[in-house]
């Protein structure tokens, strides 16, 4: 078949590909080898596969497995090798732990998440909503007589009562039977389908480096800004980079998906370390009545110690502990012969909550925004994140997982992150970058810089 060296070009991206591989440390993955020839192809060589892949557009191993026997760019990275697709799908089950190491860390960040849509149908989708509506309308069903009738029956309830009981439990309003880190998301094209959702920090505008990756099921953000902020936080100091705590703090960018009580709370609990800028989503409408009015909002309410007043001015019943621990809620008392019901609510009477620890955050975080400055370097996040999202997406072509295991999704998430890294290494930005290895047999991390080539583009040592 030839010389692949003789046969791919020296701009192809093969060549940087092979150059990547080097820098880093798989002694990990080497170790999972034996003398009797056990998973005898090199891990650099694997991981050089997937990378090509990821940036081919190859997100399937069968795919790969064949490219690599007719491919000349594949068979450079292989060393001419032609490895099955059993034994791509095993490199990248088992890598999760070095592809997470692996991603690239920087200073300033920017929080945001995107929708994945995951291996698995509609049909494999459990809903609390649809759960609960299918339970009322099997207990009001006659029972049936025929045996098999009973049995399937039996079946059906059992089936909806796990669905409730497992979404009860992770706190999730849905879940697929087929893919346990999948739920029921809403995408861009309209479309309700089974996703993951892939929370990134990201590097400043000129950087945008990935540093940290959050996969989970969730239908929002919400909840989610304090791992992520914490694992770059813990990533960074990890590397050796410095973290002031009396200084300058981390500057976090995070859009309205993440104006919740646990997000805000936590931002402002740790400003010391971590300036965490959120937006203010804006304001919900508590929905219209038969003449098209606005009903009242909760500022039309008055709220003096335990007692709340309507807009009428009558005395409202409570207060009583609101659901989850969220605040205190009272309800309106005499509310259907109240003239200005039409204009509150559209049941038999209205419910009132309020959440005085979420009030304090969401003030706080309204006068953080406000500063000098705030708005411009809140401005930055789209600049910053944004273009992570879609080269993954659209560059790559990566708008769904290849698999339902656990471990494949997150290692083919990673996969895909860690490969729009090294590419931006290769565009040359930033002019110094740092590059991080752990060694696993002195239990301690190794920094070294990188500085880009400008005439070749390629990477080489610098000494710090």
């Amino acid at each position: 078949m030839g010389s692949p060296a003789m046969q791919v070009p020296q701009e192809h991206a093969a060549w940087q590909v092979r150059e990547w591989v080097e820098l880093f440390d798989t002694a990990e993955l080497e170790g999972r080898y034996s003398s009797l020839g056990r998973r005898g192809y090199h891990p650099k060589q694997l991981l050089g596969l997937w990378l090509l892949a990821s940036l081919s557009g190859i997100h399937h191993a069968t795919r790969l497995a064949s490219a690599c026997k007719t491919d000349a760019a594949f068979r450079l990275v292989s060393g001419g090798y032609a490895p099955s697709a059993t034994i791509l799908k095993d490199f990248r089950r088992n890598s999760e732990a070095f592809l997470m190491a692996a991603v690239a860390r920087t200073v300033e960040l920017a929080v945001d998440s995107m929708r994945l849509q995951a291996d698995a149908s509609t049909k494999s989708v459990r809903t609390v909503e649809r759960s609960k509506k299918r339970l009322a309308e099997l207990a009001a069903s006659p029972q049936p007589v025929d045996p098999s009738e009973q049995r399937a029956r039996a079946e059906k309830v059992r089936k909806h009562e796990e669905a409730l009981q497992r979404c009860e439990e992770e706190g999730r309003t849905s879940h697929s039977v087929t893919d346990p880190h999948a739920a029921l998301m809403k995408f861009p094209n309209g479309a309700a389908l089974p996703g993951h959702r892939v929370t990134v920090a990201s590097s400043g505008m000129d950087n945008r480096f990935v540093v940290a990756v959050l996969i989970g099921a969730g239908t929002n953000d919400y909840g989610t800004l304090e791992t992520v902020v914490r694992a770059s936080h813990e990533a960074l100091k990890a590397a050796g980079v410095p973290m002031r705590t009396g200084g300058t703090p981390m500057v976090v960018a995070a859009d309205a998906g993440y104006w919740s009580e646990a997000d805000l709370v936590f931002a402002q609990e740790n400003r010391n370390w971590a300036d965490i800028l959120i937006n203010e989503p804006a304001p919900q409408s508590h929905g219209k009545n038969a003449a098209g009015e606005d009903y009242f909002k909760q500022s039309d309410f008055t709220i003096v110690g335990d007692q709340a007043n309507c807009p009428a001015g009558r005395a409202m019943k409570g207060p009583l502990a609101a659901p989850a621990g969220r605040g205190l809620r009272w309800t309106g008392v005499g509310c259907g012969d109240c003239p200005l019901k039409s204009k509150c609510c559209a049941g038999k009477y209205r419910t009132l909550t309020h959440n005085p620890r979420l009030d304090e955050a969401r003030v706080a975080m309204r006068n953080r925004m406000a500063e000098p400055g705030a708005v411009k370097r809140y401005g930055e996040r789209i600049g910053t994140v944004e273009p992570v999202f879609s080269y993954i997406q659209d560059a790559m072509g990566f708008r769904r997982s290849s698999s339902r295991h656990t471990n494949t999704v997150r290692a083919e998430i990673l996969l895909k992150v860690l490969a729009y890294n090294l590419t931006r290494l290769a565009m040359g930005r930033p002019l110094c970058v740092l590059y991080l290895e752990q060694l696993q047999s002195a239990g301690s991390w190794s920094l070294s810089c990188y500085r880009p080539d400008s005439s070749t583009g390629s990477l080489f040592p610098s000494i710090l």
